[in-house]
């Protein structure tokens, strides 16, 4: 059993400057490091900036993985295995205790398998693949044995089910080839087709134990006395050899029974809210090193960028021919509102408040049905206001666009020092209240946007490990360490909010199997949540890949 955290699917969805494109395609880029400027680093500046990425990123993990490994050792849980990175071992310790003392050995995997197959002690290991981790727990029953039940019996149900469908007509035996192969004629029936199923089995075993008493008895009845000396079998023995081996048959096709492991020492075995803990260990130091990054940076750093904004949104760039709004809008002009209506207000502050102000209107540019598109808008410098209307053009959904880049009404950043520890930890707790909030409304508007088929948020992007490496070596290369800092608490605060999602494979997801078992007082099966976690995680890989690929894509 393991803690994962994949920070391949912990994608960078933190608000930057958008575009209105003809095609609908928001663009991200970081704005972070342009905001503000920072003696360099020289330190940081001779590592390539790929690496120093993924450097910041396996630091991430490695502090998420020790909250786990932390709450599980201080309950003294056993743990077989920390690891940073997902692949092939690039190298690894053993820490053993021996005579009181503990003792580090070299992990060899070119050596004989046995030889690294000892479960006295902890195994860290640092993997090829930096963009995930995981806190490695000993398995509370015999995983190979009981595969190898589960496959035997596998393969006695599909017997039954043969002899089943040979006395059977035609409806029956598609009915029973769709309730064995058919998962979405399963789900679409509300478990009622593996319900018949189910009691066709049953009564099934309840035949061939009946035809098992009767063929027996009769066999006893009919069998007359010298037949006790026949040394060979008659045409009833036969019968009552394959009633039973049919019941055999039957009876082996059941679930088998797992004998699962006692020991008090294992993850599975502890209380309720001890596994909580150890579960919620990862997210709490994701979110204790953000607050110690901006705690820093207001202490002994030179401060937290506090960006000032204007209202309105600006068209960044200049308008390029074939756009809808050329000859109307160009580079430098600020919109006010959209359609006669000052819809682009925010309630948040600083930067969110003003990505917000552009996805506003983004969306009501998107959402306008009919006619032009009336832009409220200031000139340049120009204190008075304008009404334009713009033409937009329409994609087969009906959507609007103007076709022009848009950013925030950006004026100066300010940077913000604490003036004692109170104020430190005042303000960097509001800093990281204020990026985790925003954080997980962006990632909930994308969430309910994919599952009512809406798509991304208005203004958003998602990027997957790639772009993650990529925006991070951007902020590298500036040799900038206050951005560095802030990406590092980014893709910190990112990290743990994705893993506090209530889906399976992740924390919170099995957060929420433990939850339930408190609260229904009894465990839930462990091989189901297992099948379902290895469901999702395989569901999070193919994102992460398609993500991957869009990255790649962008790129070039």
């Amino acid at each position: 059993k393991s803690i994962y955290s994949p920070a391949s699917v912990a994608y960078e969805y933190a608000p930057k400057q958008h575009h209105v494109s003809q095609n609908r395609k928001s663009k991200l880029s970081t704005t972070t490091t342009e905001l503000h400027s920072i003696a360099p680093a020289a330190a940081l500046s001779a590592v390539g900036s790929p690496l120093g990425s993924i450097a910041v990123l396996a630091f991430v993990i490695l502090v998420h993985e020790a909250g786990h490994f932390i709450a599980a050792r201080s309950f003294g849980i056993e743990v077989d295995e920390f690891s940073v990175g997902v692949g092939p071992r690039i190298v690894g310790v053993r820490r053993k205790l021996v005579d009181s003392e503990y003792v580090f050995d070299r992990i060899d995997d070119a050596a004989e398998p046995q030889q690294n197959q000892d479960d006295d002690g902890i195994e860290f290991s640092l993997r090829a693949i930096p963009l995930g981790g995981y806190v490695r727990f000993p398995e509370n029953y015999n995983r190979t044995l009981a595969f190898e039940m589960e496959d035997a019996a596998r393969r006695a149900r599909n017997k039954a089910r043969l002899l089943r469908i040979e006395n059977s007509n035609a409806v029956e035996k598609t009915l029973e080839n769709m309730a064995a192969y058919s998962f979405i004629f399963n789900v679409f029936s509300l478990g009622l087709l593996k319900k018949w199923q189910s009691k066709r089995v049953e009564d099934q075993l309840k035949e061939a134990e009946e035809e098992a008493l009767v063929t027996k008895a009769t066999t006893v009845t009919k069998k007359p006395w010298w037949g006790a000396l026949s040394l060979g079998k008659g045409d009833d023995d036969t019968t009552s050899d394959e009633s039973l081996s049919t019941l055999e048959l039957l009876k082996s096709a059941k679930a088998p029974d797992v004998e699962y492991d006692a020991n008090p020492d294992l993850l599975q075995n502890r209380p309720a809210y001890q596994r909580a803990v150890v579960l919620s260990g990862g997210v709490v130091f994701n979110i204790l090193l953000a607050f110690a990054c901006y705690f820093g940076e207001l202490t002994v750093g030179r401060g937290l960028p506090e960006p000032i904004f204007n209202p309105g949104v600006v068209v960044s760039q200049t308008v390029s021919n074939d756009s809808p709004a050329f000859g109307v809008l160009k580079k430098g002009d600020v919109i006010l509102g959209v359609n006669e209506v000052s819809s682009i207000s925010s309630s948040k502050r600083g930067i969110w408040g003003s990505q917000e102000q552009i996805s506003n209107v983004i969306s009501t540019i998107r959402e306008t049905q009919n006619g032009d598109i009336k832009l409220t808008i200031v000139h340049g410098m120009d204190s008075a206001t304008d009404v334009v209307s713009v033409s937009p053009k329409r994609n087969l959904d009906g959507q609007a666009s103007i076709g022009v880049m848009l950013g925030p009404n950006y004026v100066k950043t300010e940077m913000v020092r604490a003036s004692n520890v109170v104020d430190a930890v005042t303000k960097a707790g509001s800093a990281v209240y204020d990026i985790t909030s925003a954080t997980a409304g962006s990632i909930t508007k994308l969430l309910v946007g994919l599952l009512f088929g809406k798509g991304l948020p208005a203004g958003a992007s998602m990027s997957g490990p790639i772009g993650v490496v990529k925006a991070g070596a951007d902020v590298v290369s500036s040799s900038d360490l206050a951005a560095i800092v802030a990406f590092a608490a980014s893709i910190s605060v990112n990290l743990a909010v994705i893993n506090s999602l209530p889906l399976p494979a992740l924390d919170g997801g099995q957060l929420v199997f433990v939850l339930a078992e408190a609260a229904a007082g009894r465990k839930i099966d462990q091989q189901l949540q297992e099948s379902i976690n290895a469901g999702a995680l395989t569901i999070l890989l193919f994102v992460s890949i398609g993500t991957a690929i869009g990255d790649v894509r962008s790129i070039f």
